[in-house]
């Protein structure tokens, strides 16, 4: 299956997160995020800013965010925030959800 968000949107996020200030701790934080199509999870991610690395894995994470393909590729267009869709529960959290505003307003 092709994903919206993995042709349009993984190259920005591994470029984003390239140019993170590894010197900023409060994005010094792993993330897993969860991508569904039809509230089916078919695709997992990590977003490892500890080591700058993102890649497809299952990881311990210190933040879990679940969301529909589309949805993380608007994200990532900034054509909607990730703040915004977990108000309309469009976005499933675990964990530290500040992370979730950090990372958003990084990326």
């Amino acid at each position: 299956m092709s994903l919206r968000s993995e042709a349009e949107s993984f190259e920005t996020i591994r470029e984003k997160l390239q140019a993170i200030d590894t010197s900023n701790k409060d994005l010094a934080h792993i993330f897993k995020i969860r991508i569904t199509n039809g509230g089916e999870v078919v695709k997992i991610m990590m977003l490892d800013a500890v080591n700058i690395k993102f890649y497809e894995g299952d990881e311990e994470a210190e933040c879990t965010i679940t969301l529909e393909d589309d949805l993380l590729a608007n994200i990532v267009a900034k054509k909607t925030s990730a703040v915004e869709a977990l108000k309309e529960e469009l976005i499933t959290a675990e964990g530290n959800l500040e992370l979730l505003i950090i990372l958003n307003d990084q990326l």
